[in-house]
């Protein structure tokens, strides 16, 4: 994405957008969606592991913004079949973007509660940058996937633009959370990953917040 100036600061800014294809016992959860068109580069995933858009079980959204769940629509056309989840404040928002007929099931969107585990993936409730926005913490792996309650660029740890931010406050408390999680592996939604994750976003919760 690209972003001019005067948008998310002073400068323009440019950075990726990830969703994940994970593998899990029972089927393929996928993690966001993209801003939509991307359903190529999904597809290339799954060949790469050997899968196909049937095997895909659940469609995980980390949050109801268009970079995350702009794909969703296209996602389902294909793999119809999957469980669609979002954080229990943003599950409305997210249901109300899915076409008619690409839902197999209702209710479109099952709200992903804090706490709650699924295909071996643990949700984190971690709010601020959208009210419903949650974390997943694969525990057999010690990997969490971060969403947009913390990213990297250019090989350092930052936290989300300030204006794309609901709550800067919360989610300094839900940085917080994460850091006691202490995992093994961090992946962003923005911004590749970095090594020692976990010292990093202590480092980052150390020095001050953003101003608001």
């Amino acid at each position: 994405m690209h972003l001019p100036a005067g948008v998310a600061g002073p400068t323009e800014i440019s950075f990726d957008v990830r969703c994940f294809v994970l593998p899990v016992a029972e089927g393929i959860v996928v993690i966001d969606t993209g801003m939509g068109d991307n359903a190529t580069d999904i597809h290339r995933a799954l060949e790469r592991i050997g899968a196909g858009w049937d095997d895909i079980s659940d469609v995980v959204i980390t949050h109801a913004h268009a970079d995350h769940v702009g794909g969703l629509n296209e996602v389902l056309s294909r793999a119809g079949n999957a469980l669609v989840w979002a954080g229990e404040a943003d599950a409305g928002a997210v249901s109300a973007g899915i076409s008619s007929g690409t839902a197999t099931s209702e209710p479109k969107v099952r709200a992903a509660a804090d706490g709650a585990s699924f295909r071996g993936l643990r949700v984190i409730h971690t709010p601020g940058h959208t009210q419903g926005h949650i974390s997943l913490l694969h525990e057999g792996e010690g990997l969490l996937f971060a969403g947009d309650a913390v990213g990297t660029m250019n090989g350092v740890m930052v936290r989300p633009p300030v204006p794309f931010t609901a709550d800067p406050a919360e989610a300094e408390v839900s940085l917080r959370n994460l850091a006691r999680l202490s995992p093994r592996r961090m992946l962003f939604s923005h911004g590749a990953e970095i090594p020692d994750a976990a010292s990093r976003l202590r480092e980052l919760i150390e020095r001050s917040a953003p101003q608001q």
